[in-house]
């Protein structure tokens, strides 16, 4: 994926703030059921982050709008973690604490412009 984004969604859950900065992905890593996505700013400065996938299921790129994964057990970036509780509920952890959601409809993991 050649094209920005500034959306990173975990269920729904905003993990960055939305379009503060910029980022794409520059290699992707599949080990067992793990997938890794390794991004990196806009501008190739700075440090990269791993994004990594447990079990993902279901897919949809749409450059104009963004990459969707529609399900997975565990997703990660830097010290943000989210996993599915069920079928309906996500938990998600963050330096500012710990809750448990509803999913609803929200795709597990959302990268958007």
């Amino acid at each position: 994926m050649d094209w920005p984004f500034g959306v990173i969604r975990f269920w729904g859950f905003s993990v960055v703030r939305p379009n503060d900065q910029s980022h794409v992905v520059v290699s992707v890593l599949a080990q067992g059921e793990r997938l890794d996505l390794t991004l990196v700013h806009e501008s190739r400065q700075g440090l990269a982050q791993v994004l990594s996938i447990w079990s993902p299921q279901g897919w949809r790129i749409d450059a104009a709008q963004g990459l969707e994964i529609t399900r997975a057990v565990r997703v990660s970036l830097g010290d943000c973690v989210a996993w599915a509780e069920d079928d309906t509920h996500y938990r998600v952890r963050t330096p500012r604490g710990e809750g448990s959601f509803p999913m609803q409809s929200a795709p597990a993991l959302w990268l958007g412009r």
